[in-house]
């Protein structure tokens, strides 16, 4: 069955954005230049000159890159209308909807925020719609033509402005085979016939015509087409329309068996095609003449025809069913099996996938239109309500809101709860995770300093016990505490630096600068935070070498900085963080989450040496205790 096979025919498409593309804006008068090559690339268009358009684009184009850097509201409804105009050419000329789809939508970009661009933004979005439809994104299509309906009604549109819109709909269902859907919206066009001019009842003729032919009603296919075909006889404006019309006819006759008139309305439209040169429309010509070769008994010709296509396909899914069942019906009328059969399976293989797509887009279209309903049943209830006020709305209005009311605060005092409840869970597993963190502080310090302790003895130099023994009794305190004083911090620091300075083997000096407007009982942080930072320099920077270490503290803003800087060779590519470091970075990414005012800390090299570096909000919450 040819409606099964047929998805979309590319030359109604073109017919339609014929009628899109005709309506624009006059540019200012600083850019009459631009505004008369736009005119020229429709003048060109409409007379099928595609070279001739091509070349205007480009100076379109190049006269746009000189002034990219112009925003003004005028520059960019031009800009827009270019890109529009583009994605036209790229679908009617070139046979491109995606590239095509690609410059419409930088067109609806480019008019957002812009005022008094109503008309040409429902064209583009009727444009986007239509490329949907040739790329064989129905529910896309459907979409995007209600999309811009709802777009014209809310801006107050004519009439005249809707009718496109209406037309694509119609169409949209056509081509996804929802015949119940496109018969609707068919009616509902056909009521309008009478206000539309003669561009839109050649499209409502035309397309309607395909609904026809899709469910085989070729009788009313054929009338369609000759009304069609009758409204732009004649007209040099209207070739397009015209041969498309006869293209159509073509077709139809072949399918009621009439190959004379076939004979005739293919070549008339395919000596028009080879004109102008259009790729798709002759893609499509060449498949009806094998048709109707075979349709007269030709079928070795029609075979000869197949084996030495003239066009190249086209990428049409449409016309790669159409030309699959003409090469499959020439080859089993000629003896060919295999060759029938290999067409036979790309023809079922791409009819179940076009299938299918059609099942999926059906749905996809009812959920989309359910939504549209639902919109539409909104704004009506939005008028009735205005319609109702000074009756029972305030009525209405005081129950809904005390309902609504008691509703919210009922929501609310769950919520409330509940978050309490989840940050008493988190609060305590948090705990632990801390908990845990610090402990793991402990014996890391408990290690070293005995190590350095031992081998002290070992080798014969004096051993610090007082130092060791307050390093040890402030690193137990510490590790069971989450925050801490500077001072304490401090004093913690000391004792750990005289024990390192101790095992080195040249001089290390230790000072620290604390700002005069610093108080250290007052400021808190996490508890062996400065005295890992401490180590790290010790370790990775003054071991070997000895050298300077310096702890600088100072206020900044409201906020307390604490530098940890050394003079050493620095941090090379190798470095990894040891088990303070990323105990220090998890207790702080911890804590920040409790926090609004955020920790920040980090490490790096400074031309002479290496800076570790914390900032301390003042106020900040290290308690997880409490809510």
């Amino acid at each position: 069955m040819r409606a099964t096979f047929l998805k979309i025919k590319l030359l109604i498409l073109i017919t339609t954005c014929i009628l899109l593309l005709t309506a624009c804006h006059e540019g200012r008068q600083q850019m009459m230049p631009m505004q008369q090559t736009m005119d020229s690339m429709k003048m060109w268009y409409s007379r099928m000159q595609g070279d001739s358009m091509e070349a205007k684009s480009r100076q379109a184009a190049l006269y746009l890159q000189q002034h990219e850097n112009d925003h003004s509201d005028p520059m960019r409804r031009l800009r827009a209308e270019w890109l529009k105009a583009k994605g036209v050419w790229f679908s009617a000329i070139k046979g491109m909807p995606d590239s095509a789809l690609f410059y419409t939508e930088r067109a609806i970009a480019e008019m957002n925020g812009l005022s008094g661009v109503d008309e040409l933004r429902i064209l583009a979005m009727a444009n986007r719609a239509d490329f949907y439809r040739q790329l064989g994104q129905l529910d896309h299509s459907v979409d995007g033509y209600m999309l811009a309906l709802e777009t014209a009604d809310s801006s107050g549109l004519a009439d005249e402005m809707k009718i496109p819109l209406m037309l694509g709909i119609s169409t949209a269902y056509t081509f996804m085979a929802d015949y119940q859907n496109s018969g609707y919206w068919w009616h509902k066009t056909g009521e309008l016939v009478e206000q539309m001019n003669k561009g839109d009842q050649f499209i409502y003729y035309n397309n309607l015509g395909n609904d026809h032919y899709f469910q085989q009603h070729y009788s009313l296919a054929r009338d369609c087409f000759i009304k069609a075909a009758e409204l732009v006889k004649g007209e040099e404006n209207r070739k397009w329309d015209y041969y498309t019309a006869l293209t159509n006819l073509g077709e139809i006759y072949v399918c009621l068996g009439q190959a004379d008139p076939a004979r005739v309305m293919i070549a008339e439209a395919d000596s028009f095609f080879r004109k102008v040169n259009l790729l798709p429309p002759l893609y499509y010509l060449e498949t009806e003449r094998i048709e109707l070769t075979l349709l007269e008994g030709h079928t070795q010709q029609a075979l000869q025809m197949v084996n030495h296509c003239e066009f190249s396909d086209v990428s049409i899914p449409a016309a790669k069913l159409l030309r699959l069942k003409a090469v499959e019906q020439v080859m089993r009328q000629t003896g060919n099996y295999q060759c029938a059969y290999e067409a036979h399976q790309q023809l079922h293989s791409l009819n179940d996938s076009i299938q299918n797509a059609y099942i999926r887009m059906q749905m996809s279209t009812r959920m989309l239109q359910y939504n549209h309903d639902k919109r539409l049943l909104a704004q009506e209830h939005t008028i009735d309500y205005e319609r109702m006020k000074g009756r029972l709305a305030w009525a209405l209005f005081a129950v809904s809101s005390l309902t609504i009311g008691l509703l919210c605060m009922f929501i609310l005092e769950w919520r409330r709860r509940q978050k309490l409840h989840n940050m008493e869970v988190r609060q305590q597993i948090v705990g632990m995770r801390m908990e845990n963190t610090r402990n793991r502080i402990t014996p890391h310090f408990i290690y070293n300093a005995l190590t350095h302790e031992m081998l002290a003895q070992m080798e014969g130099r004096k051993v610090n016990l007082e130092s060791l023994t307050q390093l040890l009794r402030r690193g137990i305190e510490q590790a069971d505490m989450l925050e801490t004083t500077l001072a304490e911090e401090l004093s913690f620091v000391d004792y750990y630096v005289d024990i390192e300075r101790q095992q080195m083997p040249l001089a290390l000096f230790y000072e620290k600068e604390i700002g005069k407007n610093v108080n250290l009982q007052a400021v808190k942080l996490p508890a062996m935070t400065i005295q890992i930072y401490v180590e790290n320099a010790i370790k990775h920077g003054l071991k070997r070498q000895g050298g300077m270490l310096t702890v600088r503290i100072s206020r900044k803003e409201n906020a307390t900085l604490v530098e940890v800087i050394d003079n050493g060779q620095g941090l090379d590519s190798t470095y990894q963080e040891h088990t303070g470091m990323r105990v220090v970075r998890q207790t702080i990414l911890m804590l920040n989450e409790r926090n609004q005012q955020q920790i920040t800390f980090g490490i790096g090299n400074i031309p002479d040496g290496c800076r570790s570096w914390l900032l301390l909000p003042d106020d900040y919450n290290y308690n997880f205790t409490k809510i």
